[in-house]
């Protein structure tokens, strides 16, 4: 399926290229979250009207998200019930625990922002996490997992 892209996407183009994608792939994330339009000719002339538009908003997109990554929290120790002596978790660490951890007053991160290709921690132990801002804005979080001290 063709397309017009309308932000700059990771691994696939820049503002305003034409690309072709799996029909799943623009029809199921690229046109819900307005990352994309189908690549019709009004589509084609809107586009180049709204060019520079498009490209000024990119711009501020990108300064916001360069303002949060230098306001963000760059290590969070976390407390997790231990399960047994090897340090395995009752339960895991997630995205979302890691997104509510680093938000603050000043800056909030979404859970969809942080990446943990390895899936949840399940374990104790120290882990670099990244969280991706902007496909051009990324920076490593170092997440210590900690026992949580038994209540008696």
């Amino acid at each position: 399926m063709e397309i017009i892209l309308l932000d700059r996407i990771q691994n696939l183009g820049d503002l305003g290229d034409l690309v072709n994608v799996k029909p799943g792939y623009a029809r199921n994330y690229l046109i819900p979250q307005k990352k994309a339009v189908p690549a019709t000719g009004e589509a084609k002339a809107q586009v180049e009207e709204r060019r520079k538009e498009l490209a000024k908003s990119a711009k501020e997109r990108l300064a916001s998200s360069k303002a949060r990554a230098d306001l963000a929290v760059r290590s969070i120790n976390l407390a997790r019930l231990v399960a047994n002596e090897e340090g395995h978790l009752f339960g895991s660490v997630t995205p979302n625990d890691v997104a509510e951890a680093l938000s603050t007053s000043d800056v909030v991160i979404e859970r969809s922002e942080v990446t943990m290709p390895d899936g949840p921690i399940k374990e104790l132990g120290a882990y670099d996490i990244e969280v991706i801002l902007h496909p051009e804005v990324r920076f490593t979080v170092a997440v210590e997992v900690v026992a949580e001290e038994a209540q008696s």
